[in-house]
């Protein structure tokens, strides 16, 4: 609760508990226990006081009317303004403090209503008749923490820019349904967004699922993709026996591969005739035929051949 309301409530305290006493029986008492409360400097809220038995009882028939109007009176102060008491017949006067609490009250009510605050305005409102008059209760209510503003009479029109205003209005009983359909209305549009503000983490959620799945399926196929041909590779190392000869072996990309064991050898040109019956022919491929025929010689392939050493 603000300290500026706690304080108020503070100071009616002890209002509520002379209505509330068994001595507080006559119009007249009560009246004057009224008009008590709203010169009091530091009450600026009548709610409770105003729902006690004894100031009810004002509205009876049998009450004179001389003291019919204070309960009206106390109901301005609690929620009013300075234009309702005027227009309002029959109310008592106003003594000077009753009348500086109720303009204090008054702006209190067009500074949270009305932007901007004019000196124009309130001038007009509050029956006031100077600038300068208008400047002191202004001044008053920022030093009793009623509002907080700055006053701005260079400006064309000259304002008041209140920038917070403090909660010391009662509320009217009969505005109290309206508040409550504005209040549902809000409700439900608070429902609704936080509907749709669920809606929306909850496809969020759904994405981001969908992505990690799609994630994790390219990952099993990306990595059966890389193990598939390593497999093959290691598969046909083992089923081979010899050294593989690549493109060393002839100088070409097209050169043939062959593999040999360990009792066999390589021979020259010398051992022609002796290994006819085990030599084989192996042709140098692409590589040879190039050399040949860059030496000036015949497109033939050099042979050479492969056998057997002598014993």
């Amino acid at each position: 609760m603000d300290q500026t309301h706690t304080r108020a409530l503070e100071a009616l305290q002890p209002f509520i508990h002379l209505a509330s006493s068994n001595s507080a029986t006559s119009p007249r008492l009560v009246a004057n226990l009224i008009t008590n409360a709203t010169s009091n400097p530091h009450t600026y809220v009548f709610a409770e006081l105003l729902e006690t038995p004894t100031v009810q009882a004002l509205r009876s028939k049998e009450t004179p009317e001389e003291y019919q109007g204070y309960i009206t009176l106390l109901e301005i102060f609690a929620w009013g303004t300075w234009q309702e008491y005027h227009s309002t017949p029959n109310l008592p006067p106003l003594n000077q403090e009753q009348t500086l609490k109720l303009r204090l009250l008054s702006l209190l009510s067009l500074a949270a209503t009305i932007k901007p605050l004019t000196y124009d305005t309130l001038m007009t409102t509050l029956s006031i008749s100077t600038p300068s008059e208008l400047e002191s209760l202004v001044t008053t209510a920022i030093y009793s923490s009623l509002i907080t503003a700055r006053l701005s009479p260079a400006t064309n029109p000259p304002t008041i820019n209140v920038t917070s205003v403090a909660p010391l209005r009662d509320v009217k009983p009969q505005s109290l349904p309206t508040m409550i359909s504005v209040f549902t209305e809000w409700e439900l549009r608070c429902a609704d967004v936080i509907s749709g503000i669920e809606a929306e983490i909850a496809k969020i959620y759904a994405d981001a699922k969908k992505r990690r799945e799609r994630e994790y399926a390219r990952a099993l196929l990306l990595e059966k993709a890389m193990s598939e041909p390593r497999g093959r590779r290691k598969s046909q190392a083992k089923d081979s026996g010899g050294v593989k000869l690549g493109s060393s072996f002839g100088g070409g990309s097209g050169s043939n591969k062959r593999e040999f064991s360990d009792d066999e050898g390589y021979h020259g040109d010398e051992g022609l005739g002796e290994l006819a019956s085990s030599r084989m022919d192996i042709d140098e491929g692409a590589g040879a035929s190039r050399a040949g025929t860059s030496g000036g010689g015949s497109a033939r392939h050099a042979k050479r051949v492969l056998g057997k050493k002598k014993p």
